[in-house]
């Protein structure tokens, strides 16, 4: 089909206008102060305390060489000069337009240079600290340019930690007072393609995007005392460019310039704000998910305030108890806008102070530098103090309460829905059970709730005693929307609004799978086997003065109190006078570096089988804490089983059937007499059982199967479920211990087959030090040696052979150093053997190449 010049002008300007026209309709940004009509304003602001901490807020400013950066530099420096001690002056990344810091060699390095030395210069009569973080244009010259800046500001301000995440790491923190923490986090690292930086994680506690968030939430867990400021530089809340928000100009104007294109501009626009092109715009799925990860984490916190700046304004907002404070305008100018009725926006240059009271209230002002004029447009409360605590509560309480887990509507289920879904032990959850109530302040000893806890399934408070020790008290309800939060949507920011809808309702019903009460009977089960357990008793805990402002979400219910696993001296004496307890992070971190820690191998094993007998399927790896002992120049990591929530669970019910042969929740398996699969029910603990489980043999898991069959007799198991509420000492609870009987004779045979899944793939890894790998090959069998390397020579740490009947591949990981990979002997072994490299020179001699295949960075030498 032909069609004329004056029809294709026809359609364009149709499409044009049509663009032109949905362009107006997004273009809501402006340069100009919006305020929205709930704002919390400050209108007299002349309300300094002493012991005030100021944060100086200034993001952006990478273009310093320019006239209107350096306005907006020299009226921060006139109040920098001012400031006594107690305030900070925090660059908030993109500190160096438009590519980061070159290398000396480039001819674009003297300005870059420039530029950084006329931000850091205004710190010369500074009595505060300064802090720089990065930005994603300090990330264009790769980790290289990444770490000369680093170095660059380090060496200027003589200050090792004024450059944070250090080392080019994901995540830092740093104590500004006892009661004010600030995160700082390298939002770049979470957004970037790790395959274009080779060495991204080298020297780095983090190696993975799932352990750089299960850090932030431990240290937003443990810091829920104290303000917590979250500084990133891209905000995880703005309603900027970057948000898709933008200026009816940009609609005829592309990219600033002086001819009007209409439609075109628009069509540019539009595509940005939605294609999701750029990882440095909302649109982009994997900004999305941070942002969304980020504010998941903290959303139901009421003690975090983000900082960041990325986009080029001023902005605040106040979304769903997240609070975001945006300063990127030190340099470059954006329009914005308002969204809810508590944001703030302003397009010109300028600055943010951020003010931390004495009583931990907090509010920002933001400051305009345009046209050369120091103008502050407003002042805004962020957080307020904390009410006092006043108490209403009776002082004396009930020897007892008889009380519920549900209300009998909420474990109402009809005879339909029991058929589909099952009975589970849904009546015992609406079954009154009179248990003994508590004062916490009268307790022996005395125990003062301190923080919240970060369960992703319960609702619990840390206690600490008169002298020390910490205790958790643990719902027995569990809370369904933080699981919802935290697991099924953490990709997203619910909060609040799951509140009373029909996934909280059916996850309180999923929850009926596990019987509420028979944790208490697992723990005198496994004293018998000399496994490290705590102690749980069950109490009534009313609202009481010794909860404090705690009343709001604590008491009322049934709670478990059990010791809590820390490092204070009466729970390091209690288990045989430990040195430490750490979290399973914690010791393969130190398993990495050196070859003197191990893990209590039969102990483990011990445990591992009787996770196994009562069907506890849910041993991940934060299921374990670890008492640390030093024997020698050696260091034995002793485990500690907790949270039992899965032990004889019941997934009975016509859809739980095909439900449950879904590969993803397969190990999820009903107790009954005898167990189908090993390898499913295992399927969770079977990556830490690989690592920490590498020497053992079949005979080492035969030895602990025989040892819990010698020491937990049939009465032990009848005896144990004896402190269990009397009104649930039932036919179920027979016949769980008729179970439990059952599959004890059957151990041995459990631990065999399990032991010949862990033969199947043996991942073996080396340290972030030298390692030298020997492989031999014999007949059908593989032989590995492993030998640490320093000054003094080498020393075996490591030695197993393998078979091809039970192995089919071995995967040999040499990590950080220089290492060694020796493959030699005539063997024909069927065993697949991959060597995997690491950083820095490794070095491989491969006489047998049969069956070898060798993986290492092509950025690293290696011979």
């Amino acid at each position: 089909m032909n069609l004329s010049f004056k029809t294709y002008r026809k359609i364009f300007s149709v499409s044009a206008r049509a663009l032109l026209l949905s362009g107006f309709l997004l273009s809501c940004a402006t340069y100009n102060v919006q305020k929205g009509k709930n704002l919390h304003e400050i209108q007299n602001s002349d309300n300094k305390t002493e012991n005030d901490f100021k944060i100086f807020l200034v993001g952006d400013a990478g273009n310093a060489d320019e006239p209107q950066a350096q306005h907006t530099l020299n009226f921060i420096k006139n109040k920098l000069d001012s400031a006594d001690k107690n305030s900070m002056l925090l660059f908030l990344g993109d500190n160096i337009y438009p590519l980061g810091m070159p290398k000396e060699s480039d001819k674009g390095y003297p300005l870059a240079k420039q530029k950084l030395e006329n931000q850091l210069a205004i710190t010369k009569n500074f009595k505060g600290k300064t802090l720089v973080i990065p930005g994603n244009h300090d990330w264009y010259h790769g980790l290289e340019g990444l770490k000369a800046q680093e170095e660059f500001v380090k060496s200027y301000l003589n200050d090792k930690k004024a450059f944070l995440p250090k080392n080019s790491c994901p995540i830092d923190d740093v104590n500004l007072t006892k009661d004010i923490k600030l995160i700082v986090i390298d939002s770049e690292w979470a957004l970037i393609n790790w395959d274009n930086h080779p060495g991204i994680n080298k020297g780095c506690d983090i190696k993975t995007i799932a352990d750089f968030y299960a850090e932030f939430k431990d240290l937003i867990t443990k810091n829920q005392d104290k303000r917590i400021i979250v500084a990133m530089h891209h905000p995880a809340i703005s309603s900027g460019t970057h948000a898709g928000f933008t200026s009816a100009k940009s609609h005829l104007y592309l990219f600033g310039g002086k001819f009007p294109l209409p439609g075109i501009a628009s069509f540019v626009n539009i595509l940005r704000s939605t294609s999701g092109g750029s990882m440095e715009d909302f649109s982009n799925s994997h900004y999305t998910e941070f942002a969304n990860r980020i504010k998941s984490i903290i959303q139901d916190k009421e003690n975090v305030i983000l900082v960041s700046g990325h986009d080029h304004n001023l902005q605040y907002h106040e979304n769903k108890n997240i609070k975001q404070i945006i300063s990127g305008a030190a340099s470059k100018t954006d329009p914005a806008t308002i969204v809810e009725k508590t944001d703030f926006s302003s397009g010109g240059s300028g600055f943010a102070v951020l003010n931390i009271r004495k009583d931990l209230s907090s509010d920002v002002e933001y400051f305009s530098t345009k046209n050369n004029k120091l103008e502050k447009l407003v002042q805004i409360a962020v957080i307020k103090k904390h009410e006092e605590f006043i108490n209403t509560y009776p002082d004396t309480l009930p020897a007892t309460v008889t009380s519920t887990i549900y209300s009998e509507r909420q474990a109402k289920a009809g005879k339909f829905y029991s058929w589909l879904w099952g009975n589970h032990y849904r009546r015992y959850y609406a079954l009154p059970i009179e248990a003994k109530t508590k004062n916490l302040s009268d307790m022996d000893p005395g125990f003062s709730p301190f923080r919240e806890g970060g369960g992703n399934q319960s609702n619990s408070l840390r206690l600490r005693t008169n002298d020390g020790q910490e205790f958790v008290m643990r719902g027995i309800k569990k809370s369904a929307v933080r699981f919802l939060n935290a697991q099924a949507f953490k990709k997203n920011s619910f909060g609040s609004e799951l509140n009373n809808t029909f996934p909280e309702r059916f996850l309180l019903d999923f929850y009926t799978t596990n019987h509420p009460f028979t944790g208490f009977a697992v723990n005198n089960m496994i004293d018998k086997l000399g496994i490290f357990h705590s102690n749980p008793e069950l109490y009534y805990i009313p609202k009481q003065k010794s909860l404090g402002r705690y009343n709001q979400n604590y008491g009322d219910e049934l709670y478990m109190i059990e010791e809590r696993f820390s490092s204070d001296p009466k729970t390091l004496q209690s288990l045989d006078n430990a040195s430490d307890i750490l979290s399973t992070a914690d010791i393969l971190k130190n398993m990495r570096k050196d070859g003197k820690y191990s893990v209590d191998q039969d102990l483990y094993i011990r445990a591992r089988i009787f996770d196994m007998l009562i069907g506890d399927w849910d041993r991940h790896e934060d299921q374990w804490k670890w008492a640390e002992y030093k024997v020698g120049d050696k260091v034995i990591y002793k485990p500690i089983p907790r949270d039992r929530d899965q032990a004889f669970s019941n997934y009975d019910g016509a859809a739980f059937k095909v439900i449950m042969n879904i590969p993803a929740i397969r190990h999820m398996k009903t107790f009954k007499d005898d167990i189908k699969s090993v390898r499913w029910l295992n399927m969770e603990p079977y990556p830490l059982d690989l690592i920490v489980l590498k020497n053992a043999d079949q005979e080492d898991w035969i030895v602990q199967a025989k040892y819990i069959q010698e020491h937990l007799s049939d009465n032990d198991i009848d005896r144990a479920f004896d402190n269990l509420p009397k009104e649930v000492q039932d036919e179920t609870i027979t016949d769980i211990q008729r179970k439990l009987k059952l599959r004890k004779g059957k151990l041995e045979d459990y631990a065999t087959k399990y032991f010949d899944v862990l033969q199947e793939k043996i991942p073996l890894t080396g340290t972030i030090n030298k390692d030298k790998f020997v492989v031999t090959k014999t007949g059908n069998s593989v032989e590995v040696k492993q030998y640490q390397l320093d000054k003094k020579g080498e020393e075996l740490v490591f030695e197993k052979k393998y078979d091809d009947s039970k192995t089919k591949e071995l995967w040999i990981y040499g990590l950080e150093d220089d290492d060694i990979y020796e493959v030699s002997g005539e063997g024909k072994s069927k065993i697949n053997i991959r060597l995997i490299g690491g950083y820095n020179h490794d070095t491989y001699n491969v006489e047998n190449g049969n069956k070898v295949k060798i993986y290492d960075f092509k950025s690293q030498k290696n011979t």
